[in-house]
């Protein structure tokens, strides 16, 4: 039985954040096998206790484990890890958008405190009364692939106001940050788990791609039925995603699967060529419309003191909105 493909969709915009990027739920995909997220965190966190945790001791945790007014604003994955005698969550913020949100350090807060307060709830009120009672550690990660370098402060107490001034009484934490575009290309490439080859195709230029995917392809040939399946669906659903023609899709994704890398990089720069023609003509004509919408406007503008509003509106065609604005400027 085939597992079910994950799908690619826009999500609206809410007041927190921008829409989702369409690489959230495919790294989320592959982030949610327990093999894939553990290699990331030996393969791309420098911490001494990543080395010491087995796959066995990781749970994935349902999106349900998170209060619901923080579930539909995230992309996120959660794993409860046993580390030695003890309890550790594990929080991965997939922060996959082009500029940096310097709000990150607020956004974990909220994170950190809903995860401990469900923790909290959901243990026995004599235990987690109890003196030696502790709460478990949380690690927040942000996994970011955005072009610029990410500037907002790592630790939570330098969002804080003025907070040199009263020392370790202010709250405080770090994220873990794994900066994908940053990350040496030898270092990506030299991996051979689909988690690492997303990576490689997420940072690739793609005028440049050819070198990528031959490396690419040759690890696909060694992967099992299962990784090869995730491979292919991220191609399809993430790095193909500009490609709009379902037929030249299938074909350049063929291509990828028999190693024929040649036919697949000038398929897909002919076709991204195309589209990006088409997409210059398509601007060329907004263009037009909005240059002559805003000539409306200004003749609009001179005549306010000398005709009737309503003979304004229907004369060049606006809104009431564009009409109100007009009498504020003026």
């Amino acid at each position: 039985m085939r597992k079910k493909r994950f799908k690619i969709t826009r999500r609206s915009q809410t007041a927190d954040k921008p829409v989702h990027q369409k690489h959230d739920k495919g790294y989320k995909h592959i982030l949610s096998h327990k093999q894939q997220f553990l290699h990331f965190l030996k393969t791309y966190i420098e911490a001494d206790w990543v080395n010491d945790i087995d796959e066995n001791d990781l749970d994935l945790i349902d999106k349900t484990f998170i209060d619901a007014d923080f579930r539909q604003k995230e992309s996120d994955v959660i794993y409860k890890l046993k580390f030695k005698g003890r309890e550790i969550i594990f929080y991965v913020l997939l922060e996959l958008q082009s500029s940096v949100d310097f709000t990150m350090p607020f956004r974990l807060l909220r994170y950190i405190t809903a995860l401990l307060k469900r923790e909290f709830r959901s243990t026995a009120k004599n235990v987690r009364e109890a003196k030696g009672y502790r709460l478990p550690a949380v690690v927040p990660i942000v996994l970011y692939n955005g072009a610029d370098n990410w500037t907002a402060v790592r630790r939570f107490k330098e969002y804080v106001n003025g907070y040199e001034q009263f020392g370790e009484y202010i709250i405080d934490f770090k994220y873990l940050l794994f900066d994908l575009k940053r990350e040496p290309e030898e270092a990506v490439l030299s991996g051979n788990q689909v988690i690492d080859m997303a990576f490689a195709l997420d940072r690739v230029k793609k005028n440049n791609v050819g070198e990528t995917l031959n490396t690419v392809s040759k690890k696909y040939r060694q992967m099992t039925d299962e990784e090869k399946e995730d491979l292919e669906n991220w191609i399809e659903y993430i790095w193909l995603d500009e490609v709009k023609d379902k037929a030249e899709k299938n074909k350049i994704l063929s291509n990828f699967k028999r190693g024929e890398i040649t036919n697949m990089v000038s398929g897909f720069g002919a076709i991204l060529q195309e589209e990006r023609l088409e997409g210059i003509k398509e601007g060329k004509r907004e263009g037009k419309k909005e240059g002559k919408k805003e000539e409306k406007i200004k003749r609009a503008k001179t005549l306010l003191d000398i005709l009737d509003i309503e003979i304004i509106k229907e004369k060049f065609e606006l809104s009431d909105g564009e009409i109100e604005e007009l009498i504020k400027e003026r």
